[in-house]
């Protein structure tokens, strides 16, 4: 659904970009990206409500299910910054804006979440866990920066 809705936004905030509709722009650009951080978090309340049920309808393991249980949290908050950052990339495609956001996102993955992951998952022994977090920093890292340029190129002077 995210995607869906990054598309979508895209689609309407290009249309309001061609036609110089500053404040639609803007206007589309924002509520897409508040249903998306609705979405997200929707989805990750989920996560949480069922993370010791989940695992139960994968595995019979308790080792195995309280180890899914535990990620289920973090792919809880993976799901806000996955929903957002696929908004700001399509917002942003929208206007026309494509090589900036590429390094951002190639910077917040490679920069911060494949580093971060490592060090929790290697250094501080923390497993999966680790690499979780890095993936939730990393995509945090790009859903921040991609909004915030989204914003920024959209503020009405």
């Amino acid at each position: 659904a995210a995607s869906g809705l990054s598309q979508a936004g895209s689609i309407r905030v290009a249309n309001a970009f061609g036609l110089n509709q500053r404040l639609l722009l803007r206007n589309v650009g924002t509520s897409t990206l508040y249903i998306g951080l609705i979405y997200g978090c929707v989805c990750g309340l989920l996560f949480i409500v069922f993370k010791n049920i989940l695992p139960d309808i994968f595995t019979t393991n308790p080792d195995v299910a309280a180890s899914a249980s535990l990620l289920l949290i973090f792919a809880a908050i993976f799901q806000i910054s996955d929903a957002t950052q696929a908004i700001g990339v399509g917002l942003l495609r929208g206007i026309k804006d494509v090589k900036i956001p590429t390094a951002l996102v190639t910077l917040a993955y490679w920069g911060i979440g494949i580093p971060v992951g490592y060090v929790l998952a290697f250094h501080f022994k923390m497993g999966a866990a680790g690499i979780w977090l890095g993936f939730v920093a990393g995509l945090s890292a790009s859903s921040f920066s991609l909004n915030l340029r989204f914003l920024k190129k959209t503020k009405m002077s």
